[in-house]
């Protein structure tokens, strides 16, 4: 009797996790360098405001695995690189495939002032200055 209801027990958990797992929806893709249409390696992907987070390999292949169903913003993020943001929808036992590039940032010089802080207290150093080159006075 024990024992019957041991093997019960073991089913009914085994056939929950089964529909749990079924419940769940993924998603994969490739990220690339849209210049040069190489894979990007490490490349962050995330869901937004979630724990759902994964890096591309070397081949740029990601996979978010047992995502709850609904609507959800995946994020794309790279050194260098512009971010992504792309709007999805998890649905119950599908795996969605995305297939997206980062293009790369471009940096505005439109605003950009530079200015050179260096001082010299001993005056400008010549080449020549013999006092420069052995830094002895004589």
């Amino acid at each position: 009797m024990v024992l019957n209801r041991t093997l019960l027990l073991f089913f009914l958990l085994l056939g929950a996790s089964f529909v749990s797992a079924q419940q769940a929806g993924q998603v994969q893709g490739k990220i690339l360098d849209t210049d040069l249409e190489e894979p990007l390696l490490f490349a962050n992907v995330s869901l937004k405001n979630t724990l759902w987070s994964t890096q591309t390999n070397f081949h740029g292949n990601f996979a978010l695995e047992e995502v709850t169903p609904g609507t959800y913003t995946m994020v794309v993020t790279y050194l260098g690189y512009e971010t992504l943001e792309i709007p999805l929808e998890i649905k119950a036992g599908e795996t969605l495939s995305i297939y997206e590039g980062l293009a790369t940032l471009s940096l505005d010089s439109k605003g950009l002032i530079a200015e050179s802080t260096l001082e010299n207290p001993t005056g400008p150093i010549l080449e020549g200055d013999s006092k420069a080159s052995s830094g002895k006075d004589r």
